[in-house]
């Protein structure tokens, strides 16, 4: 990233849903200590095992949070765009319980462990949007154990793509994307051929559109609660706010 590219993220930084609980001074004061990296695609945002020094937002992009099991199984236990991630072990004090990779080019954005507990102790509004991100997290677990196993393919692409899009997020751009289909495939867990299949059915209900490496969700509302093609009634677009 050159100069203007970090002062522009600088700027926008405070579009992230939780920056309204922080004063004009706080906001000043805590802005020296934000670090924004550029990584590209795949690319590990930490390991297992790395110690927890930072909460981080992805400024741009997606990722997964995933682990390698003994016998070389890949698991994908969720992913995020536009959100902050890492809460959980600094709460705990504990090392990184698994890996952080990006799905597509991103930005991150990490707030120092201590910056962050300076906000947890002294500005209730921020705690209880943490409160509200974990519980959000939560949720969202739940609901991909649910959908692995009770879902078809096509509904359980549908709405795994929607979890990406936290409420607790950064205010996205766009509903934008920029992943390969063996990158969503392995998300998804499932084969890319089907995977395919069942973006294609959603691009020709109109809920997604599709582009080389890139899809875009168009009905963001409608992904959430799809079961099947005849759960989706016509009516206009889903449209993200902008920051």
């Amino acid at each position: 990233m050159n100069a203007d590219e970090v002062a522009s993220l600088k700027s926008r930084w405070r579009g992230c849903v939780w920056a309204h609980t922080l004063s004009d001074d706080e906001g000043a004061a805590l802005l020296p200590h934000l670090r924004f990296v550029e990584l590209a695609a795949g690319q590990a945002i930490w390991h297992r095992g790395d110690p927890a020094e930072h909460w981080v937002g992805m400024g741009r992009g997606s990722m997964k949070l995933c682990t390698t099991s003994a016998s070389g199984k890949a698991v994908t236990f969720m992913g995020q765009a536009f959100s902050w991630v890492g809460e959980v072990e600094l709460l705990q004090d504990t090392p990184r319980f698994c890996d952080a990779v990006t799905l597509s080019e991103a930005v991150v954005i990490k707030l120092p462990k201590a910056a962050f507990f300076h906000l947890l102790d002294t500005n209730p509004a921020f705690n209880r949007f943490v409160l509200r991100l974990m519980s959000e997290r939560l949720t969202q677990s739940m609901a991909v154990t649910l959908s692995d196993r009770t879902l078809e393919p096509l509904a359980k692409v549908a709405q795994t793509l929607a979890l990406l899009f936290s409420p607790s997020a950064f205010p996205p751009r766009s509903l934008e994307l920029r992943v390969s289909q063996a990158e969503l495939a392995s998300y998804c867990n499932m084969s890319r051929s089907r995977l395919n299949a069942a973006l294609r059915q959603l691009e020709s209900e109109g809920l997604v559109e599709l582009g080389y490496q890139v899809v875009t969700l168009t009905r963001l509302d409608a992904l959430r609660s799809y079961c099947g093609s005849a759960s989706v009634a016509s009516g206009s677009h889903t449209r993200p706010e902008t920051a």
